[in-house]
């Protein structure tokens, strides 16, 4: 891999408008019109302060849940180029972030994983924080189930942390867990997804276990060998991106010197004052 160089700092003073080093290389979906994906996850990390650069892995006109939607899939082969590029340009040896969300197949996984593993032995203290973006109860699965068992084999292992939500993280460990089973069960579960790197996983929108309550919801910070859970008040709405801008705000958070359970309650917090403002 080549890193960079005197040039490529130069040449970006000379071009571009804003040429401060990369925070973050977030990849993932967006869309023309919507709070989705990078269209979602980029806005949150830019409003702290954060330097992104973004690749897509697919662009849509709009959420598919109206009743006409345009999509383009981005080829395996364009995105391992434009990686190649980021590491040309340098971009690949100053982001202290590599944050994932939606792939379209597993061809796309592969591309990220081959390019993050020579990446990770260059710089073993990069970040990579996966969020897989496969779907939820309430709509079933929205990519090809292939994707979860790249995920699982190919860029999982890579992690620094993990922000599935719990349909997420049923798929992501074969069908270990549902949504009946205790916190603990839940816990050990996610642990059997911590690779070599990994230090954390966050399972996001459980139910609260508080006896009779239908109106907390909760998250669960796990480590290899703790289990905190932050709690929240569950809100009746069902807009979609509420997972980007959580797992967006968590590496925000991180960026500012965070501790990771105090990312996760701040970004809850983000979240629910997002969604009471548009009410």
């Amino acid at each position: 891999m080549k890193y960079q160089d005197e040039n490529s700092v130069e040449d970006r003073e000379l071009w571009e408008l804003d040429s401060r080093p990369v925070d973050v290389i977030a990849i993932g979906s967006q869309v023309v019109y919507g709070t989705v994906g990078l269209s979602a996850s980029v806005p949150t990390l830019e409003a702290r302060g954060l330097k992104v650069a973004a690749l897509p892995t697919a662009v849509l006109s709009n959420l598919p849940h109206y009743p006409s939607v345009h999509g383009l899939d981005t080829p395996s082969s364009w995105m391992e180029g434009a990686l190649a590029d980021l590491v040309e340009l340098g971009i690949a040896s100053e982001a202290s972030t590599v944050y994932t969300g939606y792939f379209s197949s597993p061809q796309q996984v592969s591309a990220v994983a081959a390019w993050l593993k020579d990446l990770v032995i260059q710089r073993p203290g990069l970040r990579v924080i996966v969020d897989p973006t496969l779907g939820d109860y309430d709509v079933g699965a929205y990519t090809d189930p292939a994707v979860a068992t790249a995920l699982r084999d190919e860029l999982v292992p890579l992690a620094t942390g993990l922000v599935p939500n719990l349909f997420e993280l049923q798929h992501l460990t074969g069908g270990a867990i549902d949504r009946s089973q205790d916190v603990e069960s839940i816990a050990a579960a996610a642990r059997t997804l911590l690779g070599p790197r990994g230090q954390w996983v966050v399972a996001t929108g459980l139910d609260s276990r508080v006896p009779a309550s239908g109106t907390r919801g909760e998250d669960l910070v796990i480590t290899r060998d703790r289990m905190a859970s932050v709690g929240y008040e569950r809100l009746d709405i069902s807009v979609k991106g509420t997972g980007d801008v959580m797992a967006a705000s968590i590496v925000a958070g991180l960026h500012e010197g965070r501790d990771i359970l105090d990312a996760v309650a701040a970004a809850g917090a983000l979240v629910r004052q997002r969604l009471r403002a548009r009410s």
